[in-house]
């Protein structure tokens, strides 16, 4: 009987399991510079890990950071929106993944500057050791995430 109830147990458990990752947004938005090749590479990135990005091209990237509330200090060549959570720069998926799964209090994270070996930023086998930041409404900015 209890070999019985265990088989039916994982039976409807198999059948309703969902990756949460399915249940996360996929629909971007990405406000970058026509000019920037990095920028239509990390998109490119995007596309290939199943995300819907709608792009939006323009000559002045700072005032969306501005608007979305990017610190200066963290910001990047590109600006996007998801869920809710602004993403500046060559964020990864996963990373993207673990700020909507886990939805901190915070508007969004960033990885600041270019760091080599980023998606949209790679050189060959080299890789940079970089740190995600989180920034909230205060002006706090730490790190989300250090790779």
């Amino acid at each position: 009987m209890r070999l019985i109830f265990i088989f039916v147990a994982l039976f409807f458990c198999t059948e309703t399991y969902v990756c949460a990752d399915e249940l996360l947004s996929k629909d971007i938005t990405v406000y970058k510079n026509p000019e920037c090749s990095c920028c239509n590479k990390w998109i490119k990135y995007l596309r290939k890990n199943n995300y819907n990005v709608t792009e939006i091209i323009t000559r002045n990237v700072y005032s969306e950071k501005e608007r979305f509330g990017v610190p200066y200090e963290i910001s990047s060549c590109h600006t996007a929106v998801i869920g809710g959570y602004v993403v500046e720069g060559h964020v990864t998926h996963c990373d993207i993944t673990r700020l909507l799964l886990f939805q901190p209090d915070v508007i969004g994270i960033s990885v600041p500057g270019m760091p080599i070996g980023t998606p949209g930023m790679e050189r060959g086998d080299t890789v940079e050791t970089y740190s995600v930041m989180s920034f909230d409404k205060a002006g706090k900015i730490k790190t989300f995430v250090q790779h």
